[in-house]
């Protein structure tokens, strides 16, 4: 189901995720200890009242290392910021 950009960038901010603005929006993830860990960033076209497709989402969720169901989970905060480093840290994507 397609969701609104400004839904999915507060889900992000409230995650731990830091806005970098490029030509796009690109979300940078940073640890509770503050530190930028490289492979853990997506990028969200401008344009916050507009939705973000689903095919669009699994890119993102891809991106940040997450299923599509583990992406919604983390946006609506059914998934932890220490959750999400959790399995980040198991998975070997951050030390």
């Amino acid at each position: 189901m397609p969701r609104k950009a400004r839904v999915v960038e507060r889900g992000l901010l409230r995650k731990g995720f830091r806005l970098a603005d490029t030509h796009h929006r690109r979300f940078v993830y940073h640890t509770v200890d503050g530190e930028e860990p490289q492979p853990v960033t997506t990028i969200m076209s401008h344009g916050a009242d507009r939705d973000i497709s689903d095919r669009l989402l699994g890119m993102m969720a891809r991106q940040l290392h997450l299923t599509r169901r583990q992406f919604d989970d983390l946006i609506d905060c059914r998934f932890s910021q220490a959750d999400y480093e959790a399995m980040l840290r198991r998975d070997g994507y951050i030390r």
